[in-house]
This record gives structure tokens, sequence and C-alpha cells, in this order.
């Protein structure tokens, strides 16, 4: 199986919940389409810091993490995540400027996807979120 690409919006969390209360037209709430890696061996999804400051993501601190290079602190922020029709709410890894986004498990789980290994395609099953 080869690599899986989706096509995902980020939100910043505090616009989108301000929408969802009807206090923001959906064209006001910061937003970002990007091509994103489905990772199934990550945990959270990843963003770049370019990609986080255009957002205006809200920070979370640091939190010590086991990645790809290693065990490491890592700085951490809060978005909202759409793939097609579904959306969740997850912690974002922030990764430096210029590094692919990710989407990882806890995302996915969320909205209800899986990773079929043998078409290599998101399947839709249900979502914890809607």
């Amino acid at each position: 199986m080869g690599y899986i690409y989706v096509d995902a919006v980020f939100y910043n969390p505090i616009d989108y919940t301000e929408f969802v209360l009807g206090k923001r037209r959906l064209e006001d709430v910061k937003k970002i389409s990007l091509r994103a890696l489905v990772d199934t061996g990550a945990t959270f999804p990843a963003l770049p810091e370019d990609v986080v400051e255009k957002l205006s993501l809200p920070m979370y601190g640091e939190a010590e993490a086991e990645t790809a290079t290693g065990k490491e602190k890592v700085r951490l922020a809060l978005a909202i995540i759409q793939i097609e029709d579904r959306t969740a709410a997850s912690y974002i890894i922030i990764r430096p400027r210029g590094t692919t986004p990710l989407i990882g498990v806890v995302a996915l789980e969320q909205m209800g996807y899986r990773v079929d290994p043998v078409t290599g395609k998101l399947v839709k099953g249900l979502p914890l979120m809607l």
C-alpha cells in the first residue's frame, strides 16, 4: 500500500464554535484547505508552524511525545478538521515550516474513517463526531 492523501480543511476552533452558535458566518471562519498525508502511525494530526500561525490556532503548551525521530517535546494547538462531510476537534502537533500536514488516527476515528489496506482509501464508518 502506498501513501494516502486526503483533501482536508483545518478551521480555527474559536471561529468555528462561533459559527456553530450562529455568531459568525462560515465564510468569516479562519480556515485553510490542504492536501494532508493520512498517517495511521500518528496519534494526532500535525501542521506546519506557518499554517498554525495563519489560522491563529490556540496554543495548549508542550507535551512529551514519541515521534518518528524519537521521544521529544512537541508544541500543541487545537483545530477543527473536516474531511468530506465529517468534522473532528483535535489537538494538533506543530511541526517545522514546510513539512507535510498529517492526519492521525485520533481525528480519523472521531470522524469514523478507517483505511482500507487493499484499496489504500478512506472508508466511512460510524463517526464519534459529526
